[in-house]
């Protein structure tokens, strides 16, 4: 599949087959989008991937966040694509592997008195991971998509980052993704691109 063909093609999947997925197929799709570009080339990232009697105790704790979620989908999207988009934080869309990536975790602390430079300058290196793991996430897909496996990049969940860390014992990471893994089971229309978007200067 060449790169423009997975970019244009990769969608959003929230419905999964029951399939299981061999160690070894997720092994290369992660191996190869840990290839990402990072900040400073510090790969400040981790990955944690869940599946069986893992994945059912992220699930019951995952699906609480629905309702931090359902007012901004209620502000940007018709009842049916709510409806749509809360069957993934249900039940992750029954897919049999869920990957979480984590960043370093830093605590930022800004006097009153900061300007916007000296904002940047304490935001930098937490932004900079921030971008970097978005990159991993972006190969991920991707890498996953050029496999034929499907992914859906879920933010929402982050509300629940205190009791996800607690259920994996992890404390010193921020959640930046969760991101249900397995074999399609739909094949969602491409939504539109929004025009407009590009500013040209000096052409």
């Amino acid at each position: 599949m060449e790169l423009e063909g997975a970019i244009k093609g990769r969608r959003s999947i929230r419905q999964f087959r029951n399939d299981e997925i061999p160690k070894e197929l997720l092994e290369d799709v992660i191996s190869t989008a840990l290839w990402a570009p990072s900040g400073m080339n510090r790969q400040d990232w981790e990955i944690v991937v869940a599946r069986g009697e893992h994945l059912a105790r992220l699930l019951e704790v995952v699906s609480r966040s629905q309702s931090y979620v359902m007012p901004l989908l209620q502000q940007l999207f018709p009842e049916k694509i709510i409806k749509i988009t809360l069957q993934v934080f249900n039940n992750l869309g029954g897919a049999p592997a869920v990957i979480l990536v984590y960043t370093t975790k830093e605590t930022l602390h800004f006097s009153e008195d900061l300007d916007e430079r000296g904002r940047f300058h304490i935001e930098f290196t937490r932004l900079s991971r921030l971008l970097s793991a978005s990159a991993l996430i972006q190969n991920l897909l991707l890498c996953a998509h050029e496999k034929g496996l499907g992914t859906c990049w879920m933010t929402g969940p982050k509300y629940m980052e205190k009791e996800i860390n607690e259920l994996l014992g992890i404390t010193d990471r921020e959640l930046i993704s969760i991101i249900p893994i397995g074999f399609p089971a739909q094949s969602p229309p491409a939504p539109p691109r929004k025009e407009g978007v590009v500013h040209w200067l000096g052409f």
